[in-house]
């Protein structure tokens, strides 16, 4: 069987950028040792900025034109109790839902919803 590719969504510029981008490499990380699903870290530009910095309108366009490779997206706050840092607002991750939407493909804002919609338990509640 196929694994879907999953596009994680998350906080980038407002907040930390750093911390943003750790957030999102955790929950790659996390997400691919669970074998379920091939996710999708597009804040791994931030490493490609720190060493080839591109005007920020650059990603936006790069990562909207990918979107439509992917079969879904996984809309995520970044949360990092461990150093009380928490961020929720992001128009980038915003439009890219309203992306995914568009094109009528899922998206979800838990980990536990995306896996249902994987293991094909009927409806998630969250993913549209």
């Amino acid at each position: 069987m196929k694994k879907p590719t999953v596009y994680i969504a998350s906080p980038y510029s407002k907040g930390d950028p750093a911390m943003n981008a750790h957030f999102q490499c955790k929950i790659f990380d996390q997400i691919l040792g669970e074998g379920k699903v091939l996710p999708v870290a597009p804040l791994w530009s931030h490493f490609q900025h720190i060493l080839f910095p591109r005007p920020y309108q650059d990603w936006i366009d790069y990562d909207q034109a990918m979107l439509s490779l992917y079969d879904c997206c996984l809309r995520l706050n970044v949360t990092l109790p461990h150093v009380s840092y928490k961020e929720t607002k992001s128009s980038g991750a915003d439009a890219e839902v309203e992306t995914f939407k568009r094109m009528g493909k899922p998206v979800f804002y838990t980990i536990e919803d995306l896996y249902c919609w994987v293991d094909g338990v009927g409806n998630s509640k969250n993913g549209e």
